[in-house]
């Protein structure tokens, strides 16, 4: 028995590794088939090598929406002078498999194990690289063909969870033998997989970007905070006055119309201009800190409507006591715990919801003592990771931005006499990453979508209504207000009325979106200055109305 060799086809590309195409032909696998049937044909496949990097200078693949396609291609020989090709019947099965590159550059397999989708595992947990990504042959390989022995080792490889792993594999197909006659090789092809719907069942986990420590005792985590809850002693805007709904409305969106529950004093305070300091001597910049404060809580950490996730934090807000204004006749003056508070100012001002009893504002936050500032940073770390794991998604196979992979291709060979199925693999490809689905692999004239003339009035008298609206009656109340009410926020939604179908034409709801979109993009033009990139239009005679052409010469 021999050894067998596995790598790109010889005189396409000289290595070990397989050869990657990039094809964006419609039927691109009979055309690679055919390609491969003469020498010319193997040098046009050595010019379709997929060649295009990213700012790191890494290769790039493309996805099927970009309308590119990614093929890989190898060749089995036999390790003996001459180097024949291997005789086909010998093949059992043969694959790749895509790997993800961690930050080490460790390899990680895409797992399976007892019918479920474990997501990506690093690849030293199933014995290596070159181990069989298939369970059944990996076990088999540890028997030693006495029964009772198999038996056991079996028994006990089946109690290993690692053992049950099945790395996926993509089919490598042989090409048709009249191919492979013709070409003088046995190759292999088989599509680069660049997208897929599957979803790991592992627990999404919520971490930071690349090396950033995001902990409770960072500075990245605490700089990012409310002043209050770094623990710094901060005053409190209008201290002593009723908490109104309208502070919010004032100090958010300031206009000229003063919101009925806010007195003209606290108005007039809270336009001025906003100090840019963390603890703001005027109305305004204590307001910005005040609200920052009901935001970070309620959104971040989710501390008042949240379960027992959030007890820990709702624990560290009720030891905190937040003094009122000294009133006459007092010495020591009442205290609120801040957790009660902070619920009720929530309801307020950013939920726009209605308390049991008037709300006093308290005179400030006060300094917090080192154990409780960490005490109240843990809480607030474990709510937020609870809240983010919450919010996140369970992660697909393609989803990480920017991650790197790499092909792996194998041969399985039938048993020969004694010897056992065995597996031949080629070395990894090139490092690769895949280009997200909006960038553009300028391979093909986008997708042209003709709109109506809406100066033509006999045309647009044909578009009848082909997209239909069930309007609520509080949308309907909105919008059939005046247009100048509606751009000042004082519409009325209601709820009482009936309930509208409005018909529309798609068309023209293209119309009103392209007209929409190219007065965004001249705004957005003023802050990005984006425009010269993403806008290329092109003028051309307008089809219909050619004028005549001119002879070439007088007659």
């Amino acid at each position: 028995m021999h050894d067998i060799l596995i790598g790109a086809p010889r005189d396409i590309l000289a290595s070990a590794r397989p050869v990657l195409l990039q094809r964006s032909d419609e039927d691109f696998i009979q055309s690679t088939l055919d390609e491969l049937r003469s020498p010319q044909g193997r040098q046009a496949l050595a010019g379709r090598r997929a060649k295009a990097v990213n700012a790191q200078g890494t290769l790039k693949l493309f996805q099927p929406i970009q309308r590119q396609f990614h093929l890989a291609l190898v060749e089995a020989w036999c390790d003996t002078p001459g180097a024949p090709r291997i005789d086909p019947q010998r093949v059992d099965s043969a694959g790749l498999v895509v790997r993800r590159l961690d930050a080490g550059g460790q390899a990680q397999g895409w797992m399976r194990s007892n019918g479920r989708v474990r997501g990506w595992v690093p690849i030293s947990r199933v014995g290596g690289s070159a181990s069989d990504p298939a369970a059944r042959h990996r076990l088999q390989r540890r028997l030693t063909g006495v029964a009772d022995i198999d038996r056991q080792l079996s028994g006990f490889a089946l109690q290993q969870p690692d053992n049950l792993f099945e790395e996926d594999v993509v089919p490598l197909f042989i090409a048709p033998p009249d191919v492979c006659a013709e070409a003088g090789k046995t190759v292999f092809y088989g599509m680069v997989p660049t997208v897929s719907s599957e979803i790991s069942e592992a627990a999404p986990a919520a971490s930071a970007a690349g090396s950033v420590d995001f902990g409770p005792n960072s500075s990245a985590f605490r700089t990012h905070l409310a002043a209050p809850l770094r623990g710094l002693a901060t005053p409190f805007p209008f201290a002593g006055a009723q908490v109104v709904p309208g502070w919010f409305d004032a100090s958010e969106a300031p206009g000229e119309v003063r919101p009925a529950d806010v007195s003209a004093a606290q108005f007039a305070a809270l336009k001025a201009p906003i100090e840019n300091s963390e603890q703001p001597s005027q109305p305004a910049g204590r307001m910005r800190v005040f609200l920052l404060l009901l935001r970070q809580l309620a959104s971040e950490f989710n501390v008042f409507d949240g379960g027992a996730e959030a007890n820990a934090l709702r624990s560290a807000l009720a030891a905190i006591r937040l003094p009122l204004v000294l009133k006459q006749g007092q010495s020591e003056p009442d205290t609120v715990r801040a957790d009660l508070f902070l619920a009720d100012a929530c309801k307020l001002l950013l939920k726009k919801e209605s308390i049991a009893a008037p709300l006093e504002m308290p005179e400030r936050w006060p300094a917090l003592s080192p154990e409780l500032t960490q005490g109240l940073a843990n809480a607030m770390h474990s709510a937020m990771q609870a809240r983010a794991a919450a919010l996140l998604p369970q992660s697909g196979r393609y989803d990480e931005p920017g991650a790197r992979y790499q092909v792996r291709a194998f041969v399985r060979i039938k048993p020969e006499g004694a010897c056992p199925t065995r597996i031949v693999w080629s070395q990894e490809s090139e490092p690769f990453v895949i280009a997200p689905w909006y960038e553009s692999a300028d391979a093909r004239p986008p997708v042209m979508i003709p709109l109506p003339d809406a100066s033509d009035r006999g045309m647009l008298k044909q578009l009848k209504p082909n997209v239909a609206f069930v309007v609520p009656p509080s949308m309907q109340n909105l919008l059939s207000g005046k247009a100048k009410d509606l751009l000042e926020g004082k519409a009325d939604m209601g709820t009482l009325g009936i309930t509208w179908i409005c018909g529309f034409n798609i068309p023209i709801i293209t119309i009103c979106a392209f007209i929409v979109l190219n007065i965004f993009l001249t705004l957005f033009n003023l802050i990005f200055g984006w425009l010269f990139f993403i806008k290329i239009c092109v003028p051309f005679p307008k089809m219909g109305n050619k004028a005549p052409a001119k002879p070439p010469y007088p007659s």
